[in-house]
């Protein structure tokens, strides 16, 4: 345990903590897309094993700093149930991932994504105010997509982007729905002793940068206008699946 804490104090850290602040920049603008920028660059630096418990430590901390402000902003039934139908989503994403080529069901995925993006981008629109069964299929597709590929931002970000909910209740809406998503996420990563001593050290050590990230990333999204912010969630959820169908 020792040499593992000893490992985090080299030039890593200096590293880490500068892409950890830029991730808390894109997360506190967007509301989403940080584990995008943390989960290759951690893993780089201190292999998956290591880096990927440091990422949903992380995410928690990002999230727990904006759920303040966005919990009064969010539509908490709508959230709800997208994190009701996303949790049976999670084991069957991973299931998924066990019976299929990883290669193939990343592929897979992230074309759908894609597509679904070019097609929001032409001109898509969904008519009308948000619906349950529509939710419903979101946070269920989130929970999928999130076990099969750990990407499960995008199909409830792009169900927003298709209406007319504005930025600031999308944004709180996908704050609140991660939080709770990570934070079942956590405790079961500890029940499988995947999150060490050391994991919470460097996330605690790490902590200012992100906390720094964050409150950059806020200030900026009350300077931006509706259209700067979907031109941003459209990039961030591009990346993310280009990210995801080139990765291993």
């Amino acid at each position: 345990m020792g040499e593992d804490l000893a490992l985090l104090f080299d030039w890593r850290l200096a590293v880490a903590a500068a892409v950890i602040a830029l991730a808390g920049v894109v997360r506190g603008f967007s509301g989403f897309g940080s584990a995008l920028i943390l989960t290759p660059a951690l893993s780089a630096l201190y292999g998956p094993a290591a880096g990927v418990p440091i990422v949903i430590v992380l995410e928690v901390a990002l999230s727990f700093q904006l759920l303040p402000g966005a919990w009064p902003r969010c539509e908490q039934k709508q959230v709800g149930l997208m994190t009701l139908a996303a949790m049976p989503g999670i084991p069957l994403g991973a299931w998924i991932l066990a019976q299929s080529d990883p290669a193939v069901l990343r592929w897979t995925i992230s074309g759908g994504i894609l597509l679904f993006l070019a097609a929001l981008v032409g001109g898509l629109k969904r008519k009308g105010a948000a619906t349950w069964p529509g939710l419903a299929l979101a946070g269920g597709l989130s929970g999928i997509t999130n076990g099969a590929s750990g990407i499960g931002g995008p199909p409830v970000v792009l169900y927003y982007l298709a209406g007319q909910t504005i930025a600031a209740t999308i944004r709180a809406n996908v704050i609140v729905f991660f939080f709770a998503i990570d934070a079942v996420t956590l405790p079961w990563l500890w029940a499988q002793g995947l999150v060490s001593l050391s994991t919470l050290v460097a996330a605690a050590v790490t902590l200012p940068a992100s906390v720094l990230g964050v409150w950059f990333g806020s200030r900026l999204f009350r300077l931006a206008s509706e259209r700067i912010f979907r031109l941003v969630a459209f990039s961030i959820i591009a990346a993310v699946a280009v990210a995801s169908a080139l990765a291993g």
